[in-house]
């Protein structure tokens, strides 16, 4: 088995994933495919393993599509998302507007184990969950991507409701 393609292993060990993960040792590669439940939704997850260049991919593909009609306002809301985030990043991509979530490293010069690995799963699937309503309510919904982000930045700029107001209410 390849080095990068036993961490992926040890990854979904932690997680107590089942998981077939193909390895070619020759290819110096391995990829696992496999299903997650994001925000009730099957997403295809993919992790690539390159050895040649230390690469470790995981990417995350929701159920839905961009619609050709959407596409601009879905690449709007995703530059809007991709300013937000720390590590990794959307992507619609636009033969097909398949949208993907992308968290990868270069461990070149590094020693990751596989809780490495299981950081950059958890955190494109948390990034995804935090986000699959706006992109769905976008990308397939045409809803236009700044009224969605307004309706954020409304939330953020309102102050918590007081317990008393709360009760009020």
């Amino acid at each position: 088995m390849t080095r990068l393609g036993t961490l992926v292993q040890e990854a979904l060990a932690l997680l107590e994933w089942a998981g077939d993960l193909t390895d070619d040792e020759a290819a110096g590669t391995s990829q696992l495919q496999t299903l997650i439940t994001i925000d009730d939704q099957p997403c295809s997850l993919y992790i690539d393993t390159r050895e040649e260049t230390d690469f470790i991919g995981v990417f995350f593909y929701p159920p839905f599509r961009a619609k050709a009609d959407a596409y601009p306002e879905t690449c709007l809301l995703i530059n809007a998302i991709n300013s937000r985030t720390r590590h990794g990043h959307l992507e619609v991509l636009q033969h097909n507007g398949r949208l993907r979530m992308v968290v990868s490293a270069d461990v070149r010069g590094a020693n990751p184990t596989g809780v490495f690995v299981e950081h950059l799963m958890r955190y494109g699937a948390d990034c995804l969950l935090a986000w699959m309503g706006e992109l769905a309510a976008v990308a397939v919904g045409h809803r236009p991507a700044a009224d969605v982000l307004a309706a954020l930045e409304q939330d953020e700029a309102s102050p918590p409701a007081s317990g008393a107001e709360e009760a009020a209410g």
